[in-house]
């Protein structure tokens, strides 16, 4: 009789198999709730802190061309748009504009003041050393997730009697941003240049003299404003 009751009380082995196949499907399914949490952990953590600063640059076509009497150098005023959407911050150290004549002779602006509205709502007056409001260029910092909005003067390194916005001339006009160097290995091999903008523009008819007592003229620019 107690054999018989053993016997009987023995679990069914159609039963044992599916209760170890069972907790070998929840054991693989923690597994791989607790893998999809961690690479999401990983996700979070890279696009929040990890991730390297990627720098795109954006202008407006509301590009003006002037002349600082002081100097009587040629300026450039970019309106300009430096946005981060990498999660550590970077600086720029400075920007470039590579102007371009329909001759093909090429001259480098380089990033020299920037300009609020006080500074388009005057004029210098050199009688009276009355200067337009500007500030000296200094490196930007781009914070991770951030951006940088501003007008940005363009000047040449130095005065020169050729000018390169003639009256009645196409120019073409290319925009760089100048970074610096990453210090670790990791960190050169994952860098990104921002990518340069190219513009066309054509300059309208004007006079030196209404230029050098404030006037401003905007270029009509053609292309795209952004990478």
């Amino acid at each position: 009789m107690g054999a018989r009751d053993s016997i009987g009380s023995a679990e069914d082995p159609d039963n044992v198999r599916r209760k170890a196949a069972s907790q070998v499907g929840t054991r693989w399914l923690n597994i791989a709730v607790s893998g999809a949490a961690l690479v999401a952990s990983v996700v979070s953590l890279w696009e929040s802190t990890l991730k390297r600063p990627d720098l795109k640059v954006y202008v407006t076509d509301n590009i003006h061309f002037l002349r600082d009497p002081w100097g009587s150098y040629e300026v450039v005023a970019v309106p300009v748009t430096i946005q981060n959407s990498g999660a550590r911050d970077d600086a720029v150290i400075a920007l470039q504009l590579d102007v371009t004549t329909a001759s093909g002779t090429t001259e480098r602006f380089v990033s020299t003041y920037t300009a609020d509205a006080q500074y388009f709502g005057s004029s210098d007056d050199v009688s009276s050393k009355k200067r337009r409001p500007k500030q000296p260029f200094a490196p930007l910092s781009v914070s991770g997730r951030g951006a940088y909005t501003g007008t940005v003067l363009f000047y040449t390194s130095e005065y020169k009697e050729q000018r390169f916005f003639e009256p009645k001339s196409k120019v073409e006009m290319t925009l760089r941003v100048v970074t610096p160097t990453p210090g670790g290995f990791l960190d050169r091999m994952l860098q990104t240049t921002p990518a340069a903008i190219t513009l066309n523009a054509e300059v309208p008819n004007y006079q030196v003299g209404a230029l050098l007592s404030g006037d401003t003229l905007r270029l009509k620019v053609k292309g795209a404003a952004g990478p």
